[in-house]
């Protein structure tokens, strides 16, 4: 970590440890920078230029988040022509809004996350724990893995300079809540709650679950006992699709409105238990507090307490979301200011010593060479596999023609069932090839056991255990292919109780605590309104997948992986659960309000519902900011000129800017905000973000199926981009079985007889 002579901003960010403020207390400080090193130097100076160059030329990557044009990245590539340097900023290095600034507020609205999150009567409210910089940091991981493994298999292993654009990696959470298509196709705008929902039981206890049609009987047997008034048939499971519902819209319908009466009548861990019970996706909305009544986390071994000695305490630390692909690491506490400037840096291990000679260009699908096996479903798993499939991986999609087809290739479009059609499937499968094998078949087993054989990465993100259930172990398919990497990406994992259940991610966003930790009290503790872990997954599963990878070149071993999503996203909230553990209590909810700026909220701008999200990030911003909302006397008051004389007065001075920005546009408040310096977006919904947003206008691609030609479908770019590249173009998703013939008979030298004699048998669909 190299750090200015002030120290790393992350470290003067509240809280801080027992409230004493130092340059090693931050608990944002002490999660984030768990393991990392500390060097201090002004790289804007020639010495700490020079310094810099010094360690450049020994690394392999370099991550820089300053505004486009600050940082000399030509120069310190030049250094060191292998080097991958990863930049991070609020809108990239393209488009008119490139020079924009942008915290984590203002980039969830210009992402669309905003404006789907909290109550439709309060304003849209802030996610919890930046999900902002989380999706930023996230697409980091996985985009340098991606490059770093393209690199080292190129001649001359050329580096790269990769572009992420924090409002698009921001927007890659609202794939499903605000997917293109429900603007396009039903001139929509999804708006809070979206996906959030949560129901409150008897003892006053909160939970989600999401009751399927084919749990009718089930459920209305709970019902009849709990003496719940209904109109249910079982046979009707129809129930769910009336009319042409929108993927924002699926909590909305009567079996929803039915669970939240049968919830006022039991108390929550019945209700659970009896939904468990019958397999029906469910799991308790916690705060921090509860986590040590349930029968998962006391046994999880999600949290462990290191001896941090900057602040002279032992502190509560979440795992690591690799940790089941690692060694086990010992956790270092985060490094005091500096404390590494006159150590050697430790040799390093690995690596590939490949001449100069011969160099080529850094490759334009950099995952070319990896075959994926992708035994995915709903949105985690293929978006994991979509991401390895947009660079260059060849991705088999092996799917069911039958009763156990992906669940959103059967979402009705317009009315209709079409299964090449739906949104969300064509969202999350763009680039892969498609085999349709019965897997409950032994022939159909068979088949997929010789796929093995030929692929390097196998990923599935069915319910732990249940790929060994089906009949595909560890250890048999280790004796298939000694190098295979198996990927699990179960709701939850580990030895869990909550092991074999069934999950969503809105129901593990809530399980994590994160519901808690947003909103205002008034509020029920919704989350917001993305399935989060669903997108956040991805990232952590491509960076797993590519460093497991990574280790198969060292030791010719493949390995098995299990990343338990529910881990993963309590692992994001390290920083706020290593406070709740120091002081014995839950947090307060937030709203809109931040410990570190004063003002920082969403203010009413014209309009039905418009909002413009701002954020002031430091005191020298405040006079400019006063003289724009038309407070000038404000300017020159001493008390305002402090973030804490600020927050003193923090409810005068949203009211003067509510006033200021309600007869503006939301895009005028915030062009007016950007040109003095101060970080504001227009709170986007998806019409927004595809019709009025010029930095956007690329963003959005339009695909068709060859069965349904002139019918448009439109899917989300990449989520990062190349620097030297024109933006990437996306393949479109397959069609059900689109690859049968060419996956059977190409890859496994199937004769077409053979072919026609699995078809037959009902093997191949």
């Amino acid at each position: 970590m190299v750090e200015p002579p002030g120290g790393n901003p992350i470290r003067h960010l509240a809280p801080f440890v027992d409230d004493e403020r130092s340059a090693d207390g931050s608990y944002q400080h002490l999660y984030f920078n768990v393991n990392k090193r500390s060097i201090v130097l002004d790289w804007r100076s020639d010495d700490g230029l020079a310094r810099l160059g010094s360690l450049v030329e020994s690394a392999d990557i370099l991550i820089e988040t300053n505004q486009p044009g600050e940082f000399p990245v030509d120069e310190v590539r030049a250094k060191n022509p292998r080097l991958i340097v990863v930049s991070a900023t609020p809108y990239g290095k393209r488009g008119p809004k490139s020079s924009w600034r942008a915290t984590d507020l203002t980039a969830t609205a210009a992402g669309g996350l905003l404006q789907v999150s909290g109550e439709r009567a309060d304003p849209p409210v802030h996610g919890a724990a930046f999900p902002g910089h989380t999706m930023t940091g996230l697409t980091i991981a996985s985009s340098a893995m991606t490059a770093l493994h393209g690199r080292d298999r190129t001649p001359g292993q050329p580096g790269c300079q990769i572009d992420i654009s924090m409002q698009e990696a921001t927007s890659f959470q609202v794939v499903q809540t605000s997917n293109p298509n429900i603007w396009r196709w039903r001139e929509e705008a999804p708006y809070r709650p979206a996906l959030s929902q949560v129901i409150q039981c008897a003892d006053g206890r909160w939970m989600g679950c999401n009751i399927s049609p084919n749990k009718l009987p089930e459920f209305i047997a709970m019902l009849e006992e709990a003496g719940v008034e209904h109109h249910l048939d079982p046979e009707n499971w129809e129930v769910i699709h009336r009319g042409d519902r929108a993927a924002w819209q699926y909590l909305e319908n009567p079996l929803q409105d039915l669970a939240r009466d049968l919830a006022a009548v039991w108390p929550r861990q019945k209700l659970l238990e009896r939904l468990w019970a019958c397999g029906t996706p469910a799991m308790p909305t916690l705060s921090f507090s509860e986590f040590e009544e349930t029968e998962h986390y006391p046994t999880s071994g999600q949290f462990t307490h290191i001896d941090t000695p900057n602040v002279g305490k032992e502190l509560s630390y979440s795992r690591s979301p690799l940790d089941p692909v690692q060694s086990p690491l010992e956790m270092r506490p985060a490094p005091s200011l500096g404390e590494h400037n006159d150590a050697p840096l430790p040799p390093l291990t690995g690596g590939h010593d490949v001449g100069t000679e011969g160099q080529a260009s850094f490759p334009d699908m950099p995952l070319t060479g990896i075959r994926v096996l992708d035994l995915t479903w709903v949105a985690a798993g293929p978006l994991t596999t979509r991401l390895m499939a947009n660079f260059g991986a060849d991705v088999i999609k092996v799917e069911s023609s039958g009763d156990r087809m992906d669940p959103v290739r059967v979402q009705p479009i317009k009315g209709e069932f079409h299964f090449d059609l739906p949104d969300l499937f064509n969202e999350v499968n763009t680039g892969k090839k498609s085999v349709t094998i019965d897997l409950a078949n032994e022939q159909g087993k068979k088949l997929l056991r010789e796929l093995v054989a030929h692929c390097d990465v196998l990923v599935n993100n069915y319910s732990a255990g249940s790929l060994a259930r089906m009949g595909f172990p560890w250890e048999e398919l280790r004796q298939i292919n000694p190098g295979l990497i198996l990927v699990h990406l179960p709701g939850v994992g580990g030895d869990s109780p909550w092991r074999p259940l069934r999950t969503l991610g809105n129901l593990l966003k809530a399980a994590a605590g994160m519901n808690f930790l947003m909103g205002y009290k008034h509020q029920p503790p919704r989350g917001m309104g993305v399935a989060y872990p669903d997108f956040t997954s991805p990232h952590v599963g491509v960076t797993a997948i590519l460093s497991a990878l990574r280790a198969r070149e060292e030791t010719g071993e493949g390995r098995e992986i299990e990343l338990s999503q529910l881990s993963a996203t309590v692992a994001l909230l390290g920083s706020q659960w290593m406070q709740f553990d120091q002081l014995g209590r839950d947090l307060p909810r937030p709203g809109n309000r931040d410990a570190n700026m004063c003002p920082h909220g969403v203010f009413p701008s014209q309009g039905d519902d418009q909002w413009v999200a701002l954020a002031l990030e430091s005191d020298d911003q405040w006079p400019a900011f006063a003289r724009l909302i038309g407070c000038s006397d404000w300017a020159d008051r001493v008390d305002l000129r402090t973030l804490a004389g600020r927050k003193a007065t923090e409810d005068e001075i949203e009211s003067a800017i509510g006033k200021w920005s309600a007869p503006l546009t939301k895009w005028d408040a915030a062009e007016q905000m950007q040109a003095a310096g101060i970080a504001a977006n227009a709170v986007e919904d998806l019409r927004d973000m595809m019709d009025l947003d010029e930095h956007f206008r690329d963003h959005y691609q339009r695909v068709e199926q060859p069965s349904h030609p002139g019918f448009g479908i439109w899917i989300d770019g990449a989520p990062w981009e190349f620097a030297h590249l024109e933006r990437r173009v996306l393949d479109r998703s397959p069609m059900l079985g689109e690859h049968n013939e060419e996956v059977l008979s190409g890859l496994l030298g199937k004769s077409q007889e053979q072919i026609a004699e699995l078809v037959a048998a009902g093997v191949v669909g």
